[in-house]
């Protein structure tokens, strides 16, 4: 596709473009049930784990791109998968830099195979410093055994930065009172950088009873918070990233602004996490059907001829300059039937990004 028209406007498609960066999905298979996870709502779908057919063409295309970075995340947890450490040495010999998203259950016994690999930033996602609620949350985990392994990546390290930790905490009415206590319990094991994310509950009675972004007072209490632990991560050289708590006017994709994309487990490709899979949620009371946005697999077609796709570049350029509406501060929200789906929106988009809480930095995405 060399040039596409929108509205009165004529636009040039750069033939040079490419995707920057890739996140795969090696596996939708989890040994946690955590209580926020959108597998627990996912439909109309199977879990699955990556074959080498498929892995063998992920690594054939971001060899031939010269792709930047190479995130191993998205619906399950990586480290189950019996040959995800072979992936990431493959992905590596490229030159290329990699990163996991774990629950860190699994560091502690495949740390040094892991760090063999040179793999270049562990991300774990620890949503408690107490070991009760931590327990709540993510149903099936410890946070002893995740503790153990950090620990052991920092022994590993020998006072060197390499592998990067990142903290990933997402934030919810269960464990809002550990967030002063994060930066702290984040230095002691060698964390370096912070994120932190609102909770996309999967039902209403999920959002009521989990949800701070809905509730004036706890948003109060969480800017205190965050005001006060950015400048302590800030004065020992840290970073942290915190999220924004309602709807802004600027819209932004942190797939599209990375020239990202999403490869599922079976090769489909994806414009983001997001809309990956089938699934539903609320948010701000409203609950939606999330329907996957596929623009076709790798096991059928090139990379760059997906990412070239008409259907792929339209959806792009719309969501580069959010020519969408914003259902999330749309006061017909709850009565309109548009917003109920990603599969359309008021002013003729389909898919849609109208109600995307990662495009207004509520939710974060694990790029």
């Amino acid at each position: 596709m060399s040039a596409f028209s929108y509205g009165e406007w004529e636009f040039q498609f750069r033939s040079d473009s490419k995707p920057r960066e890739v996140v795969v999905e090696v596996t939708t298979k989890c040994n946690y049930g955590c209580i926020h996870c959108f597998r627990n709502l996912m439909f109309e779908e199977v879990l699955g784990e990556m074959d080498d057919r498929t892995f063998n063409n992920v690594i054939k295309n971001i060899a031939e791109l010269h792709i930047e970075k190479v995130v191993f995340s998205g619906w399950g947890e990586p480290l189950t998968h019996p040959k995800v450490i072979e992936y990431i040495k493959l992905v590596k010999d490229l030159g290329i830099y990699v990163a996991i998203n774990t629950n860190g259950s699994l560091l502690d016994s495949r740390i040094n195979e892991l760090l063999s690999t040179g793999i270049d930033e562990i991300i774990v996602s620890v949503d408690s410093v107490e070991t009760d609620v931590y327990k709540s949350i993510r149903v099936g985990g410890l946070l002893g055994d995740v503790l153990k392994g950090i620990l052991k990546v920092n022994d590993l390290r020998k006072g060197s930065y390499k592998p990067d930790l990142t903290m990933w905490f997402t934030i919810n009415a269960m464990n809002l009172n550990d967030i002063p206590k994060v930066p702290s319990f984040a230095r002691s094991l060698g964390f370096r950088k912070i994120v932190f994310s609102h909770i996309i509950p999967l039902s209403r009675k999920h959002e009521k009873d989990l949800a701070i972004y809905i509730d004036t007072e706890l948003i109060d209490n969480l800017s205190k918070a965050f005001d006060e632990i950015s400048k302590e991560v800030l004065s020992i050289g840290g970073y942290v990233i915190i999220p924004k708590h309602k709807p802004m006017v600027e819209r932004s994709c942190p797939f599209i602004n990375n020239k990202a994309v999403f490869i599922r487990w079976d090769g489909c490709v994806t414009p983001c996490i997001n809309y990956a899979h089938n699934w539903r949620n609320s948010f701000y009371e409203v609950e939606r059907v999330i329907k996957a946005v596929k623009f076709g697999n790798i096991n059928e077609e090139s990379l760059i001829d997906l990412w070239r796709k008409k259907e792929y570049v339209s959806f792009r350029f719309k969501t580069t300059f959010f020519t969408q509406p914003s259902c999330l501060d749309c006061h017909l929200s709850h009565y309109c039937s548009y917003t109920s789906s990603n599969m359309q929106d008021c002013w003729g988009n389909s898919p849609t990004c109208a109600h995307c809480p990662y495009s207004h930095n509520i939710a974060m995405c694990p790029l």
